[in-house]
């Protein structure tokens, strides 16, 4: 009985064998109208537009917000963190701004190369402000804080609820207060659940 299976799997193998041989005609993807084209093709197509550098899982690898939608939890008022980061990014001197919303607290993370970052958080708290009269609002220009908004901000945006990133937020709200006007000393704990 094994020698019989044995060699009808053999036979079988052969026979599938004995049919890739011949004409590589399977191989030579410009003699045929079929375009090489899916999502994970890196191969141009005829007409040579397609972008070999960019896509959906590109961009989520390089958590590139700026060129892939937001999906926020339904639990999360993304579309109001959203008007706010554009607001903000408006502002001269703002590379790259954002927010988090926490309760009654706006917590807006802001890049920027400025010397005058205190002029420029006071700019952006105020415009932050008048979108949300009824929320405190954070303004923080330490790079260390922002990086660890920005993961979290990413995290909301990719869709996850907000109840599997709050621990980082209250640990980033936690060292916004604890450093008071000192925002270059915030850092007094490891990044506990940032990636």
């Amino acid at each position: 009985m094994k020698t019989i299976a044995k060699t009808l799997a053999f036979t079988i193998l052969a026979g599938g064998l004995v049919g890739c041989n011949g004409v590589n005609e399977s191989q030579d993807r410009n003699d045929n109208d079929v375009r090489p084209i899916g999502y994970y093709s890196n191969e141009g197509d005829n007409r040579g537009d397609l972008d070999r550098g960019s896509g959906f899982i590109s961009d989520m690898a390089d958590r590139d917000t700026k060129d892939h939608t937001s999906t926020y939890h339904e639990d999360y008022d993304g579309a109001l963190a959203e008007r706010i980061a554009n607001k903000v990014n408006d502002i001269r001197g703002v590379d790259d701004a954002h927010v988090i919303l926490e309760d009654n607290n706006v917590i807006v993370g802001v890049d920027t190369k400025e010397n005058k970052k205190e002029e420029l958080t006071k700019k952006v708290r105020e415009t932050t402000a008048k979108m949300t009269p009824d929320r405190d609002v954070k303004v923080v220009s330490d790079q260390k804080i922002v990086d660890r908004i920005e993961n979290v901000d990413n995290d909301l945006r990719d869709g996850r609820a907000y109840t599997e990133v709050e621990t980082d937020v209250r640990g980033i709200m936690g060292d916004i207060v604890d450093a008071g006007s000192n925002l270059g000393n915030a850092i007094k704990r490891p990044f506990e659940n940032n990636r």
